[in-house]
């Protein structure tokens, strides 16, 4: 049951990560939500076959790297350009 309940989540996240079309914040966080929905994901099926937890902390750091490189560049474009919208960043205007 648990397994059922975070593939559902996780595509569910994946539906609202897809919608996100407006500020890079909100893209970011929707990001985050697919990240730790595979971590839950993964952690029922380690739990249900007993697997081993090295590729699942493994997967954690990885989404915990994603997160601060997105939140670099979020506060880098903040800087230049002022704004977070995603049509902001056009390759004509840079």
């Amino acid at each position: 049951m648990l397994v059922f309940t975070s593939t559902v989540l996780l595509l569910f996240f994946v539906w609202a990560f897809s919608r996100q079309r407006f500020h890079i914040l909100s893209l970011l966080v929707s990001l985050e939500a697919v990240m730790l929905s595979v971590l839950v994901f993964f952690y029922s099926l380690s739990l249900l076959y007993s697997f081993t937890s090295h590729l699942f902390l493994m997967l954690l750091v990885f989404a915990a790297c994603e997160a601060a490189f997105g939140l670099s560049l979020l506060v880098s474009l903040l800087r230049l350009r002022g704004v977070d919208l995603i049509s902001s960043m056009s390759s004509a205007g840079w």
